[in-house]
């Protein structure tokens, strides 16, 4: 006897075939089919388990609605017969209650789901063609509590059959957008293969998804990032921007670290192109000529009193302005100093390393010498304290600060929230 036979009343618990349709009536008149043990499970349960075909559909006759009767785990009796590959009885279920098709478990899974977890494949193939016979597709398409459609399960379960034949039963006009549903980790199904490679069967997989019209999660476009029903009502502006933020921002588990990798290499390369440049042409430009005001001589010339002295190659900005030049020079030598760590820290490994850390040592005093030199006299001494001091201890004290400022930010957001 196994599991779920135990939840069998005893009289039916052995073999049952001309007495079932009477027992099963004394069990219905008696209610004791309405009363559920500790697991939750129903005798319909225990028959769809043991697929006592017979049974079921005496039960079933009497009243349908038992077949969506759920255990504690959510389980329907089609659940179970599912689990156990019980092929007659899925059948003998759904002929008599097509929704339960849908029923989910706690877990957000379908029968259909259930299936290909458990490796039925005759299970599959026969709700499947009920599927397709009463035309219930939107069911080949439903997403457990993770946002996995069956043909996510399928594609990391490896099983070529189930999908090849999850992939017919889509309709064609559709099939290209079902294809690529993706899960709440942004992941296809073709994602999941890629991620976790086998060396059975891959390829046959990878090309029956391709010519399905499968794809990458990092090439779907934002309107298949979740499926939406079509309604009167046009998402908002806001909404679409918000769409838009969460597809193009980095995820840990679609996007593969070798590409975050040169992407960062990318944007490192031009704020140091750009911080290096600007400490060559701070802003306003510098002075072409040299003017060093005579005192000796007496005029009354007010533009000639006014004049400050200047030098050539010296920073017309700071000339007037010291408190704007020094926080120029202050926030150009942060990016430029950061952005040459990330460079060191991304190219860990590199061939001809040694070689690329001497140009980034000689851009990095080239930029220090500029900066002093651009910079006039009122200011040289900041200027040359924040060149050669901040520059060197910011890529610190980001490592010690970036975990706090980490766990500040969160509690910004919320702030931000609770105030608007």
């Amino acid at each position: 006897m196994n599991a779920y036979e135990t939840h069998l009343p005893k009289e039916i618990v052995p073999d049952l075939k001309r007495e079932e349709y009477v027992i099963a009536g004394k069990i219905l008149r008696q209610r004791s089919v309405f009363d559920l043990d500790k697991d939750g499970f129903s005798p319909l349960h225990a028959a769809a388990a043991s697929g006592q075909v017979e049974t079921v559909r005496a039960i079933l006759e009497i009243d349908k609605k038992f077949c969506r009767v759920k255990d504690r785990d959510g389980k329907t009796p089609l659940h179970v017969a599912t689990r156990r590959g019980k092929i007659d009885v899925i059948r003998e279920i759904v002929s008599n209650c097509v929704d339960c098709l849908e029923d989910e478990t706690v877990q957000g899974q379908t029968a259909l789901h259930l299936a290909i977890l458990h490796q039925e494949i005759g299970a599959v193939i026969a709700i499947v063609d009920l599927i397709t016979e009463t035309n219930q597709i939107d069911v080949l398409n439903k997403k457990d509590e993770q946002g996995n459609t069956a043909l996510h399960l399928a594609t990391w379960r490896k099983n070529r059959q189930v999908i090849e034949v999850l992939i017919q039963a889509i309709p064609e006009e559709s099939r290209s957008f079902e294809v690529n549903n993706m899960n709440k980790m942004g992941l296809s199904a073709l994602d999941l293969l890629v991620m976790f490679p086998s060396e059975a069967g891959d390829r046959e997989i990878y090309e029956k998804l391709i010519e399905a019209g499968a794809q990458r999660g990092r090439d779907i476009g934002t309107t298949n990032v979740e499926r939406t029903t079509i309604t009167a009502t046009c998402p908002t502006e806001s909404q679409s921007h918000k769409d838009l933020v969460k597809y193009f921002t980095f995820k840990k588990h679609r996007d593969s670290p070798s590409e975050a990798r040169s992407a960062l290499l990318v944007v490192a390369s031009l704020v140091a192109t750009a911080t290096f440049q600007a400490s060559l042409t701070p802003p306003g430009g510098t002075w072409q000529d040299s003017y060093i005001p005579d005192f000796s001589k007496n005029t009354t010339s007010v533009n000639t009193k006014n004049q400050q002295a200047y030098i050539a190659g010296q920073s017309i900005m700071g000339t007037y302005n010291g408190v704007a030049f020094t926080m120029f020079v202050f926030f150009n030598t942060i990016g430029f100093s950061v952005s040459l760590s990330m460079l060191n820290i991304l190219t860990l490994g590199f061939p001809l390393r040694f070689q690329l850390q001497i140009c980034m040592m000689a851009m990095y005093f080239s930029h220090n010498t500029a900066m002093t030199s651009v910079a006039p006299d009122n200011v040289k001494l900041y200027c040359i304290l924040i060149t050669s001091i901040l520059s060197a201890i910011t890529p610190i004290f980001m490592r010690l600060f970036e975990k706090p400022i980490g766990m500040l930010v969160p509690f910004c957001k919320s702030m931000l929230q609770k105030i608007c």
